[in-house]
């Protein structure tokens, strides 16, 4: 069987934004409050161009095969409010980077977490302090989840792999299993599976509560797929079930969110897969090579 490491995403943003997909291979990335950091993990990921030419990336999976996307967390984030001295000091939009930039897996992110400090100050550019938690994964197959809140950063590594918005990951959980009746893992994934036997599948509305639902009953209680092919189809197909269309009348909103585009973070073989929010075209790219074919360079890729 062709096993396969796979991270997916919708990713949703409240303004309108040119996100495309992006290759980050230079040598170093700036953060905001500690300098020049060197890069020794080359990523691809979706991103777009802030002001002065800066790079803001959404999610990547490095040539490591690890694999991060942040999600907004409006409401929950916390984040200190001065830099501290015995700390590497990060702004929100410096942590993706960070973590796939200079980490080969889950367990290096997690023994490097006490090393640093979440400040919540402006970016390099734009003047808004992002509200974000992240997922990750590995070649492992593992998952991780970490939030930022009151309680400093809350790691949780023994979660059934699915995230969205706000609220908290646990909140999220016993939404689940109030919904499901169930309260182990076990009894989630045969209530999940007797839903999609019987079609009697939930519908996602735009509240990151019905679609967190949604995504796990559909991981959860869906038969294993044979291929990495077969994987990803299904993937795409749950993630269009709780993705947020664009509509027009947004404009008129501009704190709306919508769906921008969708990828498929393959950790195994460190493919990237992305298809826009309006086109049924789907983009692929291959890590290895590009880092080839790019070295020491930084590039938008369509």
């Amino acid at each position: 069987m062709n096993e396969h490491v796979l991270l997916a995403r919708t990713m949703d943003f409240p303004v309108k934004a040119a996100w495309r997909p992006v290759l980050i291979n230079q040598p170093n990335y700036e953060t905001a409050l500690s300098g020049t950091r060197p890069i020794k993990y080359p990523y691809i990921g979706g991103g777009r161009t802030e002001e002065n030419d800066n790079i803001l990336v959404a999610d990547g999976v490095n040539t490591q095969g690890l694999s991060c996307a942040e999600l907004m967390f409006p409401l929950k984030a916390h984040y200190l409010d001065k830099e501290v001295d015995d700390k590497l000091n990060l702004t929100p939009q410096d942590f993706l980077p960070w973590v796939l930039g200079e980490h080969a897996s889950l367990d290096e992110v997690k023994s490097d977490l006490d090393n640093i400090a979440l400040i919540g100050k402006y970016w390099m550019a734009g003047r808004e302090v992002f509200s974000f938690h992240w997922i990750l994964t590995d070649k492992t197959g593992q998952t991780l989840i970490i939030e930022p809140t009151i309680n400093g950063l809350e790691v949780i590594d023994n979660s059934i792999g699915v995230m969205t918005n706000s609220p908290t990951y646990p909140e999220h959980m016993q939404k689940l299993e109030k919904k499901l009746q169930a309260t182990s893992e076990q009894e989630l994934a045969d209530k999940a599976e007797q839903l999609i036997l019987t079609q009697d599948l939930p519908k996602a509305t735009n509240t990151p509560t019905t679609r967190f639902l949604v995504a796990a009953v559909n991981k959860l209680g869906g038969q294993e797929s044979h291929t990495q092919f077969e994987a990803r189809n299904r993937l795409f197909n749950v993630l269009d079930e709780v993705s947020i269309p664009y509509k027009p009348s947004m404009n008129d909103h501009p704190s709306f969110n919508y769906t921008h585009y969708i990828s498929v973070l393959d950790s195994t073989d460190q493919t990237y897969y992305f298809r826009y929010h309006d086109s049924e075209q789907l983009l692929s790219f291959s890590l290895s090579d590009l880092v080839k074919l790019y070295p020491d360079a930084s590039r938008f890729l369509a």
